[in-house]
């Protein structure tokens, strides 16, 4: 018999707000889950989680869309779009959050995220990180310029790459997976950067093997305050109804343009060329109106 899913988010030890949020709502698709990480501090980032998830919910429980992959990205992007919006005001102009979040059919799971909460997969034997962060640091690792272990320990482990009210034409990554009934159950965890950065994958995996999620996620929390609760932790624990088939997994990441030496050399090259011919124009119009 499955366990009843469960979640906790903490203020943690260091900040006075928590600007993390999770929500949980039944849909005709399924199962909806999210967590969200804000950030701003007191320029908005308790706002932005709220505004974010307020939208998703909104967009999640009215709409038509027969379509569980395009309904998980639209509800994302209007999140996005309504908080670029809130962004033109002063008090609120750097603010935004991350989100990763999941819906869950009876043969089906589907995963989206933006920014560095995670999602992860636990099986009998197994833990997956299944997301990808977007972060400075990450790049550098698909890069091949850091170690994926020493990554947390970057002092640049916290600039995002991507979060929802960063750009106007964000675009979620998405995951999509069967679940196979009768095999196993596997468990699902959403986090913020405030649980993962202080508590391992395996002592995640080993405490949510062991306990209930509702015990689980209160350990978890219980650890990472522990080992100084820097940052506000926010922990799902979700059993599903049957074990993850990576074999049919189907993925859309979204690659960040990269920058190198050569392609910024180029554009300045081409800008150089264009605003020579502008320059070149003038001087011949000045020429001839002077005759």
């Amino acid at each position: 018999m499955l366990g009843l899913p469960a979640a906790v988010s903490d203020v943690g030890l260091e900040r006075d707000l928590n600007e993390d949020r999770y929500c949980v709502l039944e849909t005709k698709h399924g199962v909806f889950w999210a967590v969200f990480d804000g950030l701003g501090g007191v320029q908005g980032g308790e706002v932005a989680a709220q505004i974010a998830m307020d939208v998703i919910l909104r967009e999640i429980s009215e709409s038509e869309e027969d379509d569980p992959e395009n309904l998980l990205i639209s509800a994302i992007k209007e999140a996005n779009r309504i908080i670029l919006l809130r962004r033109q005001n002063p008090n609120f102009s750097s603010m935004g959050t991350t989100v990763v979040a999941a819906l869950i059919s009876k043969d089906r799971l589907f995963l989206a995220n933006v920014g560095d909460s995670r999602a992860y997969i636990v099986s009998q034997n197994d833990i997956r990180l299944v997301t990808i962060d977007h972060t400075y640091v990450q790049q550098l690792v698909d890069q091949g310029k850091l170690k994926a272990e020493e990554a947390l320990a970057h002092p640049e482990s916290h600039i995002l790459t991507r979060c929802l009210g960063s750009n106007i034409k964000l675009e979620p990554d998405l995951f999509s997976f069967r679940l196979y009934q009768n095999s196993g159950n596997d468990i699902l965890v959403l986090c913020t950067d405030g649980l993962y950065s202080l508590v391992n994958e395996m002592e995640i995996a080993q405490v949510v093997k062991s306990m209930s999620p509702q015990s689980a996620a209160l350990k978890l929390v219980e650890i990472a305050k522990a080992r100084g609760g820097f940052d506000n932790i926010t922990v799902a624990v979700i059993p599903l109804a049957g074990r993850v088939s990576f074999d049919d997994s189907i993925s859309r990441v979204y690659k960040e343009p990269r920058w190198d030496w050569r392609s910024l050399a180029l554009y300045l090259g081409l800008g150089f060329l264009a605003f020579i011919l502008f320059f070149s124009i003038f001087l011949a119009t000045i020429w001839f109106l002077s005759k």
